[in-house]
């Protein structure tokens, strides 16, 4: 999966859950996020009706 294609699924998924809350929980062992505080900017936040929580977790080597 790339950065775009996820990008696209996280939107349609905020889109047509029918909740004031949303969490998004992110796995991304691929490391495909380049910059992942700017990913949870993005797709963080107060929109109209919904309240978006993303959580990035990228796997680190000791």
């Amino acid at each position: 999966m790339t950065e775009k294609k996820l990008t696209e699924e996280l939107g349609a998924d905020a889109y047509h859950y029918q909740y004031s809350n949303i969490f998004f929980f992110i796995y991304d062992k691929e490391k495909i996020i380049k910059n992942a505080d700017a990913f949870i900017q993005v797709y963080s936040g107060d929109g109209s009706s919904k309240h978006i929580e993303s959580v990035v977790i990228q796997p680190i080597v000791l």
